[in-house]
């Protein structure tokens, strides 16, 4: 059950992303009490409890239903007027190796090959199979080694008691096992079936708001509500061991005591622009993340000396700039651009990426830096198409809408003429993306792509990106368009079912895209306990975290669907099993 003296908000104004509005901050938290006493000290205590749960997404629910199911007495906070942070806005897809259902049927995820698919996806620089640790740092593969070894024990501890209802996922209207997003590396033994989701009572997807629910009336029939419009601002240490936090509450400050441990499993800082400003390296124009996600646990964790990790990372998507520009809290972003009839082109008008890879993977084409003219190239990307892709693609994709008549979707007869409007659009943004423009080539250039594409889709064979040689772009590629074969187009003929060729004659159609994000994924970073460790590598005691705000045990990669998910809940699984076998500690100052 909620907090009763929270501020109602519907369904849709959350979606719309403005439930953060009053509580997106900057960099610093509001002041507390102090993070430490000094010798001989006391400090007021207003209440006292076994374990604090920050957050009220994933990460946070699954730690506090794993220590109340231990026995611990725990409250839940949460900052903003409702529950479940960007959870709550998510497919409730949760990505998990040697899962029950994979166990149940005698498919075997082998420990080694995973973690050799884990280590290679998340460390491709360092990735060596025979070597110690497959290369990495002993520390980052007891990390991906947690995850294997708890994530289904974790999913086995959550269905066991109740609290969530887990099928597997397969891709919403298509019926068929999720593929993951690197299937074609030889690391990836088991391509398909490690990706789960909540389901209802009758076995339809639940979604982000139903798992967050399903959790909460778990916990509310054990007497734990999720209190929310209660900011953590402070984490209260004595004697170098974390012992409570400071919550600020209708304008006061509650100073919590914990005698086992406070568990942070909140968002990163994707809605806090200067954060973004100072640790990202490309400018991340807008996020579908709640906006409650502003990096609260970054400056508390750094006054408690807290060794910081993979600041410059999150969990990539393009977004449409114009959309962003307005509010950067998207509700929605391109995750892939849909259809056959379209590729992307940077300002000199030359394709640059497989347009249908995942979203995280080929959001990073915008960082390109080219070393000769000192500029990021692709730092916008252009979205080309004609009227097939306008009227066939489906409603009900979950992505930004490409017909025609969308307020932000440029037109042209010609590839000259889209050249020149596209020209006008950036003139008009050009405060707000650096000055970008066109190079004076770009409408040549445009033209030699649409005739190269062209010739690649009658044949089949992309010769430049490979664009329908890997498994992941064949098998999203029909729920990202969700073709409507009512539109009068035809059913792709051609040999790649992901690329078909534009039309000789115009109208065709332009969309600005820009770097956007699902959330950072960079903080705090934690041992394969859910610690987090100080600058020397030891941990902090009392101190865990999980979820968007640490540094990701999986640093950047996206291993398949819900692969944000499924670490955040295995990490606040892990984190709460660790504080529960703590001693209870003795208040000794008051």
């Amino acid at each position: 059950m909620t907090d009763k003296k929270s501020t109602p908000l519907t369904r849709r104004q959350i979606l719309a992303g403005i439930a953060g509005t009053a509580m997106a901050g900057a960099t610093a938290a509001v002041a507390g009490t102090g993070t430490m006493t000094a010798a001989g000290e006391k400090r007021r205590w207003d209440r006292e409890v076994d374990i604090v749960c920050v957050g009220s997404g994933a990460a946070a629910l699954t730690a506090a239903v794993t220590a109340v199911d231990g026995g611990a007495e725990v409250a839940v906070f949460e900052k903003a007027p409702v529950p479940g942070g960007t959870t709550a806005k998510s497919g409730a897809v949760f990505w998990i190796p040697n899962h029950f259902i994979l166990r149940n049927e005698g498919i075997t995820d082998d420990r080694t090959e995973c973690l050799q698919y884990l280590a290679r996806y998340a460390y491709p620089g360092q990735y060596s199979p025979d070597a110690p640790h497959m290369g990495l740092t002993p520390e980052a593969f007891a990390r991906l080694a947690a995850f294997y070894d708890n994530g289904w024990k974790m999913t086995d501890h959550m269905r066991e008691t109740g609290a969530l209802n887990v099928r597997e996922f397969q891709m919403f209207h298509l019926d068929v096992p999720a593929t993951d997003y690197l299937p074609d590396v030889p690391e990836n033994k088991l391509p398909k079936r490690r990706a789960l989701a909540v389901a209802t009572d009758n076995g339809d997807y639940a979604h982000g708001f139903g798992m967050i629910g399903q959790m909460e009336s778990w916990l509310g029939e054990r007497n734990v509500a999720i209190e929310t419009d209660h900011q953590v601002t402070d984490i209260l240490v004595e004697d170098n061991v974390v012992v409570g936090v400071a919550v600020q509450h209708n304008g006061g400050i509650t100073n919590v005591r914990t005698r086992k441990g406070v568990i942070f499993g909140t968002g990163g800082y994707v809605h806090n622009v200067e954060m973004i400003r100072a640790y990202q390296d490309m400018f991340i124009y807008g996020s579908c993340g709640q906006q409650s996600a502003t990096g609260d646990l970054i400056p508390m964790a750094g006054r408690v000396g807290a060794r910081m990790g993979n600041l410059s990372g999150a969990w990539r998507s393009q977004v449409v700039l114009e959309q962003a520009l307005e509010n950067r809290a998207v509700g929605a972003p391109m995750f892939v651009p849909p259809g056959d009839a379209m590729f992307l082109v940077n300002k000199y008008g030359r394709r640059v990426v497989d347009e249908h890879r995942n979203y995280n993977d080929r959001t990073r084409a915008h960082f390109d830096f080219d070393v000769a003219n000192a500029e990021y190239p692709n730092q916008l990307l252009f979205m080309i198409y004609d009227d097939r892709v306008a009227e066939s693609t489906g409603s009900g994709t979950g992505l930004p809408p490409v017909h025609s008549r969308a307020s932000y979707v440029v037109s042209g007869q010609t590839f000259g003429d889209l050249s020149v409007k596209l020209r006008d659009r950036l003139a008009g943004l050009a405060g707000k993306t650096g000055d970008f423009q066109l190079d004076k080539s770009f409408a040549d250039s445009l033209e030699e792509t649409f005739k190269r594409f062209n010739e690649f889709a009658r044949k089949g064979k992309d010769l430049d990106f490979q664009r329908g040689d890997y498994l992941y772009d064949r098998e999203w590629h029909p729920l990202w368009t969700k073709f409507n074969e009512d539109s009068g187009h035809e059913v792709n003929p051609y040999p790649n079912s992901t690329m078909y060729p534009l039309a000789d004659k115009g109208p065709y159609y332009a969309i600005i895209l820009a770097p956007g994000a699902l959330d950072t994924n960079g903080g705090p970073v934690i041992n394969d306990r859910a610690q987090v460790v100080s600058a020397d590598n030891r941990p902090i005691p009392g101190l865990y975290g999980a979820g968007n705000c640490i540094a990701s045990p999986a640093r950047n990669a996206y291993f398949g669907p819900g692969a944000t998910i499924g670490p955040a809940m295995t990490f606040g699984y892990i984190a709460a099993r660790h504080a529960l076998k703590t001693p209870v500690r003795q208040e000794t100052r008051g």
